[in-house]
């Protein structure tokens, strides 16, 4: 598995799905990643425990996710082989923590004298 760092808007999420008589579940939340006149939306799946954090994302927010890339091959009944690539997001975090807060004046106060 290769991990990626997803970083954009959030542009859509779906709600919680189950699937299967075990009731696996899956989330699906899309990124916009480019620009306007590139969008590359990006729709990143979450399971298990990390579905109670991307449960919280909303349209619009702006996040970084820590992800893995899983790849797997399938074979129709025609023969064909086709491969997939999937996007497992596993960690969450708001780009706007990442933003350098200004400076707090208080702060000048606390320099040493210089005589």
């Amino acid at each position: 598995m290769n991990d990626v760092k997803i970083t954009g808007e959030v542009v859509f999420v779906d709600e919680v799905k189950e699937y299967g008589a075990n009731a696996f579940r899956k989330h699906v939340v899309v990124v916009k990643t480019g620009d306007d006149k590139w969008a590359n939306p990006i729709p990143v799946e979450f399971t298990k425990e990390a579905i109670e954090k991307s449960a919280q994302l909303k349209t619009g927010q702006r996040v970084v996710i820590d992800a893995r890339l899983n790849g797997r091959e399938w074979k129709g009944q025609d023969g064909v082989t086709k491969w997939f690539v999937s996007v497992n997001g596993y960690e969450i975090a708001s780009s706007e923590a990442d933003v350098v807060s200004e400076p707090d004046p208080s702060d000048d106060l606390n320099e040493d004298v210089p005589f």
